[in-house]
């Protein structure tokens, strides 16, 4: 017997956007951060067990003229949205997507540092960028999943064959993923010496047809 037509299709879950920076943009917002990474003004609003998160000033990455790329990393997660919706007859009705940068921040994580499970409130869209990624010392359990230093998206408890309940990524330098505010994820503690740093923000957008 002949089945004609199958496919294996998507039709629900987060969608994620990722990309790798060029060296030379990671090269300025590390600059940045060295001059606003000891301030620590940002950890009592945040869940992180991290000593070091510090807010960015906007001025400074317009001055630096990066701020750029994370409107058009917005934008063009927008616009992934609605076409993976089945919306692009609505995207092409609208006017040009406004995105407006709510709060951004450094993340300078060090051995046994970790973020434990949680989500962004006030925004839409939520991502992180790492700027440094230093080498973890392993702990070399047997039979035993080695996850640290990795960051890992929660979308469900269900774990099968049929269904992916999370998803795992081993960070490295120039990495950012955009995700749905919503989305739960967790930062596991990594082993060694260094700084494991990375920026983290979130964002808004709108669009008028």
């Amino acid at each position: 017997m002949e089945i004609d037509n199958v496919q294996v299709i998507k039709p629900f879950g987060p969608l994620v956007l990722m990309a790798q920076l060029p060296e030379g943009i990671i090269k300025t917002l590390n600059g940045i951060v060295d001059v606003i990474k000891d301030n620590k003004d940002m950890g009592n609003r945040l869940a992180g067990q991290i000593k070091s998160e510090s807010e960015i000033p906007h001025s400074m990455l317009e001055e630096k003229k990066v701020m750029d790329i994370f409107h058009a990393m917005a934008k063009s997660y927008v616009e992934q949205g609605y076409i993976n919706a089945g919306q692009k007859n609505i995207l092409e009705t609208m006017s040009p997507i406004q995105t407006q940068m709510q709060s951004i921040w450094s993340v300078s994580q060090y051995e046994n540092e970790y973020n434990p499970q949680h989500n962004h409130s006030h925004c839409q869209i939520s991502a992180v960028l790492y700027l440094k990624v230093p080498a973890m010392k392993p702990r070399n359990i047997p039979h035993k999943s080695n996850l640290d230093g990795h960051i890992e998206f929660n979308y469900s408890n269900t774990t099968d064959i049929f269904t992916t309940g999370s998803f795992v990524l081993k960070p490295k330098a120039g990495t950012i993923i955009l995700f749905p505010n919503t989305l739960n994820h967790q930062v596991y503690p990594f082993q060694g010496s260094g700084e494991r740093r990375s920026i983290a923000y979130n964002m808004s957008y709108k669009g008028f047809s």
